[in-house]
């Protein structure tokens, strides 16, 4: 069965929700409301600033302009498909 990206493991559920953006690369939970589906994002460094690519916007936004809930970074065993 193939993992279930929207349901984060007991692991990284332990991580707090937070409404401060990443301040480091990794793979955050991110939503936009407290009620919606959260979504799994990979946040890099591009040009100095901590950037993610979304669907509703252009390549490369800046994680501090993205306003929701944040969760990580997740560490890599928890993230869905990894053993």
């Amino acid at each position: 069965m193939p993992p279930n990206i929207h349901n984060p493991s007991t692991l990284a559920t332990a991580i707090p929700w937070s409404t401060e953006p990443p301040t480091k690369p990794g793979t955050y939970w991110f939503k936009r409301e407290p009620t919606s589906r959260a979504m799994m994002m990979d946040v890099r460094e591009t040009d100095g600033a901590l950037t993610v690519t979304v669907q509703w916007s252009e390549p490369d936004q800046p994680v501090a302009t993205l306003k929701g809930q944040w969760r990580g970074p997740i560490p890599s065993s928890t993230r869905p498909g990894r053993q």
